[in-house]
């Protein structure tokens, strides 16, 4: 079942050209900028943390996402401890594998352990989802559903996914705070 924001697909293919140009990731240094065969796209940037201060204007200027990002490649992603939930969405929908990274481990990653966080998708959606909603059911930002990759333009790069299917008090989580298409996070 696609699920679609109004100009997603647009928003989509600019990250895309973006998401082309490796930055550096948390442990990169400041020359690692320039294309590189063996450097990983950009994908995550999170903000509020500290990091490297993001080129103005694009999708960060656009839905006033701001201050210094830590930037996260994909290698920089499979470098985290990769988990798994097993749940359905939407909400009605069955189960599905959804495989990624806790949203947790980004933020602490990035320099801000047990933070509340903002997520920002591709078409401008936003949600806050607090420390202590992080720290009691460890959502995943998955990358893949099922064993497929999640594309940009779908669900990618990011979905956030909730363990509704096996937590009891989320089993009727309303679907406005899985946010997709998630490619700028701010600690809050």
């Amino acid at each position: 079942m696609a699920i679609l924001r109004p100009g997603l697909a647009v928003l989509a293919a600019a990250l895309a050209l973006c998401a082309c140009q490796p930055g550096p990731g948390p442990d990169a240094s400041a020359d690692d900028g320039a294309m590189n065969p063996g450097v990983s796209p950009v994908l995550l940037a999170v903000t509020g943390a500290g990091g490297r201060q993001p080129v103005a204007g694009g999708l960060f200027g656009r839905f006033a996402v701001g201050g210094a990002a830590h930037t996260f490649s994909a290698d920089d992603i499979a470098r985290l401890p990769p988990h798994r939930i097993e749940t359905g969405f939407p909400l009605g929908e069955n189960a599905r594998v959804w495989q990624g990274v806790r949203l947790s481990d980004v933020l602490a990653a990035a320099g801000a352990p047990g933070a509340g966080a903002r997520l920002t998708c591709l078409d401008g959606y936003q949600i806050e989802v607090s420390a202590t909603m992080i720290a009691a059911h460890q959502p995943v930002l998955a990358r893949s559903v099922d064993g497929q990759a999640l594309v940009l333009g779908e669900l990618g790069p990011f979905i956030l996914v909730w363990p509704r299917g096996s937590a009891p008090e989320l089993s009727d989580m309303a679907d406005d705070l899985w946010a997709f298409g998630v490619f700028a996070i701010e600690a809050i």
